[in-house]
């Protein structure tokens, strides 16, 4: 136990006490870390100095570094917080030699400094954040990030090849910011930094596929990822456990959200950021992708006046987007709207967002129950994933709510199995569906370098199997099989991906009273598709189909996301009645 001295307030103690003490160990150790915070702030009181329990500061790493380790240590000494030449010091003896010359030197070169009194076992605590950096690093530059710095930034990254010689010669905070501007300028969604034996990759989703853009060497990383922690409230000296956190940045008008997951690997914490544009475009179903049956069917759902409106597919495959654009367009005066998601992911205006906390046991269930009492008319959840959730789904669905979510499934069909295998029952699953729809994102060729390229013979047998089935549904619709398809050749508008943009390919069925007494009778997948096979609900694949033909995309990115025509239930287009064609399918 340590040795305390009530009239000085100076305590003889080690760092692993003092890591017990700051985080409440132990009982006693609380009671004497109190104890010991009461009679420094009592001291610094009468010297009149401000006082800071430093050991409760999220410390900034790269203010570490105005400090070598060894000195910090020395003069039991922190910097906790820098703008420019001005800088925040908390610090245990202020008499001490050690920190009379430690104050000098930085005087010296310049700095205006604030001392802080710290309890030492507190100062020892916030010295173990120096263990995640590896030796100093002066910082010349302020860690603010304003407009001008971001177009400062936008101006030098005139490509990603500029990114790799930026981020070697600046800070770990300004590193940081050339990589979000860097995938904010290319439209990445996604950063990610992945770890090796001696590099780290680092990676842009870019149209939902991941692009390579540049490798670190592992102690650029090292400093870049403390960076990366602080920015996102992770905790520092925990390595070996998986953490979320998030932050943001400002462009101009445009706040943009970022989400950080981290998970520890063979060499190193791995991180993953998910960009969120607060001022994205609001897109129509049109400018989406839908057309067609799946674009009147859409439009339909919106005069719904109750019933779940469910639309699934895979991480990435764009439901958020199109349940936002649902609501955009649902957002009326004369409709309660509230969303209860995880996390809140744009913001909507006129529109009550909530996000769930499982932590604290605010869950899509219990949250959902919640906002029922709220009176809405009409409600979104992010993802229907347990039985406690689908059937308070359902029963607000059956009660005059029309209730938007997500489902992860790969057809829309096998969306009733799903929810009979969470648990619910076919009686509640029939009568509250309303329209369920499946999705995913192919990227669209590069409009400035496309190229037309004559058909190779598995392209061609593929493409003359799923237009055969599209006609056998929609006999009076004009297609034919042309000589060239677009192909993606790559160019400075395009990162030299040769696409430029993402589109949806999707297929949705409406349920009829038909497929309500299929339900209640639990048919099997394959007699259900057949049922919506017979509505005229074509599959994705043939979605995708129809715009290679049109030249939206390529055969190869359609083939990437889905199967054409192998996911068709075996004799499911014989047993299908020919429907009349879409007006606005016909070419």
């Amino acid at each position: 136990m340590a040795d305390q001295n009530l009239l000085t307030g100076q305590v003889k103690t080690d760092a692993h006490l003092a890591l017990a003490s700051a985080t409440g160990g132990t009982p006693l150790g609380s009671i004497n870390r109190e104890l010991e915070e009461k009679v420094t702030r009592e001291r610094a009181q009468k010297m009149g100095m401000n006082y800071i329990d430093i050991a409760e500061v999220h410390i900034n790493p790269d203010y570490l570094h105005v400090l070598e380790s060894r000195v910090a240590y020395e003069a039991l000494i922190v910097p906790f917080f820098k703008v420019g030449k001005k800088i925040r010091l908390a610090l245990a003896h202020p008499t001490n030699p050690k920190t009379q010359e430690v104050i000098k030197r930085l005087k010296n070169d310049g700095y205006a400094i604030n001392v802080n009194l710290a309890s030492e076992s507190g100062i020892r605590f916030a010295l173990e954040s120096y263990k995640s950096i590896d030796g100093p690093s002066p910082i010349q530059t302020e860690n603010i990030i304003d407009e001008a710095k971001i177009d400062s930034y936008q101006a030098e990254i005139e490509n990603l090849g500029a990114l790799k010689q930026k981020i070697e010669t600046v800070t770990s905070e300004e590193a940081l910011n050339f990589i979000s501007v860097g995938a904010l300028k290319t439209g990445a969604s996604d950063i990610h930094y992945q770890p090796e034996e001696k590099t780290v990759t680092v990676r842009f989703r870019i149209d939902g596929v991941l692009q390579k853009v540049l490798e670190l060497d592992p102690s650029t990383y090292s400093y870049l990822g403390n960076q990366l922690k602080f920015k996102s409230g992770m905790r520092l000296n925990v390595t070996n456990i998986p953490q979320d956190g998030r932050y943001y940045f400002k462009v101009n008008d445009r706040k943009i959200d970022v989400r950080v997951s981290s998970i520890p690997t063979e060499y190193g914490e791995s991180f993953v950021c998910r960009l969120l544009d607060s001022k994205q475009k609001n897109l129509s179903f049109e400018e989406l992708g839908f057309e067609g049956r799946t674009l009147t069917i859409l439009k339909k759902a919106l005069t719904l006046p109750n019933g779940m409106i469910l639309v699934t597919g895979p991480t990435g495959s764009g439901k958020t987007t199109t349940l936002y654009t649902m609501l955009t367009a649902l957002n009326q005066p004369e409709n309660k709207i509230i969303t209860l998601e995880d996390p809140i992911e744009y913001h909507l205006s006129g529109i009550t967002q909530s996000q769930i906390n499982e932590k604290r046991g605010y869950s899509f269930g219990s949250g959902l129950r919640a906002i029922l009492r709220q009176d809405p008319d009409i409600v979104m959840i992010g993802e229907i994933r347990d039985l406690d959730t689908a059937e308070t789904s359902a029963q607000a669905a059956l009660t005059g709510h029309v209730l938007l979510s997500t489902l992860h499934t790969n057809s829309a069909i096998e969306t009733v199995p799903r929810l009979a295998n969470i648990g619910l029952k076919p009686f509640m699953i029939a009568p509250s569906l309303g329209v369920v729809m499946a999705q995913r994102l192919v990227r669209k060729v590069c409009p400035y370098c496309a190229i037309q390229k004559p058909l190779e013979e598995s392209e061609r047998k593929n493409l003359t199997i799923a237009v055969e089935q599209i006609k056998k549904i929609y006999p009076s619709m004009a297609l034919d099989l042309p000589a060239t398809v677009p192909q993606a050749k790559g160019c400075e508008k395009c990162n030299n991906t040769g696409y430029l943009g993402q589109v949806s390919i999707g297929e949705i069925f409406e349920n009829t009273d038909e497929l309500k007494d299929a339900i209640l009778s639990e048919k099997s997948a394959t007699e259900l598709f057949n049922i919506v096979r017979a509505q005229g609900m074509l599959t994705m694949g043939e979605d995708g189909v129809l715009k290679v033909l049109h030249g939206v995309t390529t055969l190869s990115e359609v083939e990437r996301v889905t199967f054409i025509a192998s996911s068709l239930p075996e004799n499911s287009v014989d047993q299908a009645p020919a429907v009349e064609t879409p007006a606005s399918q016909e070419s």
